[in-house]
């Protein structure tokens, strides 16, 4: 397999560590395939099964991390919408549907296995993410805020008014990376001090170290993605490298696998999931 690799000592120096960031990457290979389009992979907390939603974040289907043995485990509008897995082997999910015309979202944990459904949280229209994730404090209020987080939160007052999306917490708990609409990616510490602007950016995903992330750079004609690029990026110094550049796929959504030796995409060109081979 063609290898890219930083070997140039300004690139060293403009990374840090060579322990904490990939030293070399594959060309995205392709993953899952299937006549349904597929979104948003998200890894098990073991990194052996990784978990999948279709257009519009109807249903989830999980196969495992090798590609194979894909089967669909829920149907329902709105599941893989921020999907999350709680154990190796379940997915919280929240679904919704419509009950007098009215939105009702609920949250279901789905057996990754067999598909069997447990209702965790009868349906809602007052309903909260964080009540799915156990997330707390300045984390909680992104989710459950996004559009209120940059008043609420003193550390962001700079940008009150301002949606905050795709927030994610760093692997020891300590940062929180986001996209503020129509300002770019940045990363604050967890409890919204510390404030760093990471420039134009989206869909973060940190790597094990919590001092790097991966992100995506998104070209669109204002009807459809044209280009996509992964950057990893030194959240202390801001300093980033392209590993898409001679990709012709788009990557939107990412997810760096728990042990950071895995990044897989999904790929608006197709469709697809496809996958990139970290090493360190």
């Amino acid at each position: 397999m063609k290898r890219k690799l930083i070997i140039a000592a300004a690139v060293v120096l403009s990374f840090g560590s060579m322990l904490a960031q990939p030293t070399a990457w594959s060309e995205p290979q392709l993953l899952i395939k299937s006549s349904q389009g597929l979104m948003a992979p998200t890894w098990s907390p073991d990194g052996s099964q990784i978990a999948v939603t279709g257009d519009n974040f109807v249903g989830i289907w999980v196969a495992q991390a090798n590609g194979t043995d894909l089967r669909q485990v829920s149907a329902a509008p709105g599941a893989g919408y921020q999907m999350h897995w709680d154990s190796n082997q379940t997915i919280l999910s929240m679904p919704y549907s419509i009950e007098n015309q009215k939105r009702m979202t609920r949250i279901e944990r789905v057996d990754a296995n067999t598909g069997k459904i447990q209702e965790v949280a009868k349906p809602t229209r007052a309903f909260k993410l964080s009540a799915m994730t156990g997330a707390t404090n300045v984390f909680q209020t992104m989710l459950d805020e996004p559009q209120n987080a940059t008043s609420i939160i003193d550390g962001l007052s700079e940008y009150a008014g301002k949606w905050i999306i795709n927030p994610a917490l760093s692997p020891d708990g300590t940062k929180i990376a986001f996209q503020i609409v129509t300002k770019g990616l940045f990363v604050c510490n967890a409890d919204g001090t510390g404030l760093k602007s990471l420039g134009k950016g989206s869909h973060p995903s940190w790597l094990p170290d919590s001092h790097y992330l991966m992100m995506t750079l998104i070209a669109d004609d204002g009807h459809r993605f044209t280009s996509s690029d992964i950057y990893c990026v030194n959240v202390d110094n801001g300093n980033d490298f392209n590993i898409t550049a001679n990709s012709e796929t788009i990557p939107v959504t990412i997810a760096v696998s728990p042990d950071g030796t895995k990044l897989a995409f999904d790929n608006d060109t197709d469709g697809a999931i496809y996958i990139i081979n970290l090493n360190y």
